[in-house]
């Protein structure tokens, strides 16, 4: 038994509809259409029309799974302490993972007079390098003006694990229990 040959093509408007006139005519050297004959034809053209849409299915559901992929290279957490990894084809290091995190300090203690440094610890260790974090002070929402116990945090050094900071102008012989904290934020690779 013979069988048409599919060609993966596409035409609007190419199916042949044979006329009432037409007379039967099957494959054979020399039939019309190129040798598969005018009853063949419009079934020659939409097996065509298939092997093209067979062939694009298969190719987006490729597709489909390399997108699920990097999806899933997308990770973090979106807690008060989280981070975002987010895959990337840097110009210059080629193919990396940005990590961005971020978070909130809460230093609650009886500050008194001088400078505190303390170590804040990064929710996920960075895999390569920090390139760059930031401190920003909070008070405590409840406090509506100046208790003479203010703060500003600095970010003195910071590597892949951790940051350092010094919590800076603390008046001598100020003591607070109110809660105080920053907002920090950090990123890298």
């Amino acid at each position: 038994m013979a069988t048409l040959i599919d060609a993966p093509a596409f035409t609007a408007d190419e199916v042949y509809e044979i006329q009432a006139t037409d007379a039967v005519e099957g494959a054979a050297a020399g039939a019309s259409f190129g040798g598969i004959g005018l009853s063949n034809q419009p079934h020659q053209q939409l097996a065509n029309r298939t092997a093209f849409l067979k062939q694009r299915q298969d190719t987006n559901i490729t597709n489909i799974g390399a997108l699920l992929a990097f999806m899933g290279k997308f990770t973090g957490s979106l807690q008060t302490n989280g981070y975002l990894e987010i895959p990337i084809a840097d110009i210059n290091r080629g193919s990396v993972i940005a990590v961005i995190q971020w978070g909130f300090y809460q230093y609650n203690a009886n500050i008194g007079g001088g400078d505190t440094e303390i170590t804040l610890t990064w929710p996920v260790p960075f895999p390569n390098l920090c390139l760059w974090a930031n401190a920003t002070p909070a008070r405590n929402p409840s406090k509506t003006a100046p208790d003479l116990n203010e703060w500003v945090p600095e970010i003195v050094q910071f590597t892949a694990a951790n940051a350092s900071i010094e919590l800076n102008n603390i008046p001598v012989g100020q003591s607070s229990t109110y809660v105080y904290g920053f907002y920090w934020l950090a990123i890298g690779f």
